[in-house]
């Protein structure tokens, strides 16, 4: 089961993902991502889930493409372990910032 939330603090969106991102609930990340505002630059994906599928790293990497393509920023935060080894271990921590908390993501972003 995957549920999310998306608020704005300061001009900064903010998507809460909770629960795992199974096979089955990976086209709900992307229509998450999708809803977000074009106008919107900055970008923090608080990825509070215990599982990821390959599906749902490609729309992580297809939103990092779209903000960067409009000179924005995307920062991942509350990266689980297992999640998080999975990231380091295809290296898209090189590429997409990932920070330890959301309260970090925001103040870098600020």
């Amino acid at each position: 089961m995957l549920d999310y939330e998306i608020i704005e603090k300061e001009e900064i969106l903010v998507i809460r993902f909770y629960g795992s991102i199974g096979a089955e609930n990976a086209q709900k990340l992307k229509k998450a991502f999708q809803t977000l505002p074009e106008e919107n630059h900055k970008l923090v994906i608080n990825l509070g889930v215990s599982f990821i599928t390959s599906e749902a790293i490609g729309y992580l990497i297809q939103i990092y493409k779209k903000y960067r393509e409009k000179k924005g920023e995307v920062i991942l935060c509350n990266v689980s372990g297992n999640v998080r080894t999975v990231l380091e271990m295809i290296r898209l921590n090189k590429v997409i910032t990932i920070l330890e908390s959301e309260e970090k993501a925001l103040e870098r972003l600020s």
